[in-house]
């Protein structure tokens, strides 16, 4: 279950993304703050420390990849998910190497937004710690009893452990494309691939959805 007092930060220049992050959130039992700006994004995060922050990677007065780097003085224990534009696969891994814990594509499905909530603070509340191997392996352990909600909370885990290795978001698409959310798994293979292109399983994934 979730934490019924967990705060969410969601910082969007663009209304409507805004709101509607906003509004899936507080229907789940979430307090939300909103920011229109990257200063405003950090002036809230002083104030209220959040258990999870959406930051918009392109934003006034601030780029998300900067509020990323002040949260993790500020808050070092806030979440960070970046929001970014489509097709940005590249940038989506160098926000996971600054810090970032996932990222959200636009246009993204509101459901997703509560689910991946759920996936943080679980994470949260169980530790993330072991080695990235170890945590690879857990998330085995997690598929092979179809515990997905588990799996992707190790894969994340793995992924901040090292952001540079593919493995963890191939499996991450894989357990996408298993739920048949292609488009979710097709960002996740991209980012694979983006992290090693030497890594056979991501072009092959890639190349059966005609992506490549």
């Amino acid at each position: 279950m979730k934490q019924p007092s967990a705060r969410i930060l969601v910082a969007d220049d663009e209304r409507n993304i805004r709101k509607n992050l906003a509004m899936v959130l507080e229907s789940t039992g979430y307090q939300v703050d909103e920011a229109r700006d990257g200063k405003e994004a950090l002036a809230l995060c002083r104030q209220t420390h959040p258990d999870i922050a959406f930051v918009d990677l392109h934003m006034p007065k601030m780029e998300g990849l900067d509020v990323l780097a002040h949260f993790r003085t500020l808050s070092p224990k806030t979440a960070v998910v970046i929001i970014t534009a489509y097709g940005s696969a590249a940038s989506a891994v160098e926000a996971m190497k600054l810090g970032a814990v996932d990222f959200l594509e636009k246009p993204f499905d509101p459901k997703i937004i509560a689910i991946l909530a759920e996936e943080i603070l679980f994470r949260q509340r169980h530790g993330s710690g072991g080695s990235f191997d170890d945590l690879l392996h857990l998330a085995d352990l997690a598929r092979e009893r179809n515990a997905r909600l588990e799996a992707r909370a190790y894969l994340k885990a793995a992924m901040s452990r090292a952001a540079d290795r593919p493995e963890p978001y191939y499996w991450l698409g894989y357990l996408c494309e298993v739920e048949g959310d292609t488009k979710r798994a097709v960002q996740y293979y991209y980012m694979a691939y983006s992290a090693s292109k030497t890594y056979e399983p991501a072009a092959v994934a890639l190349k059966c959805l005609g992506k490549i």
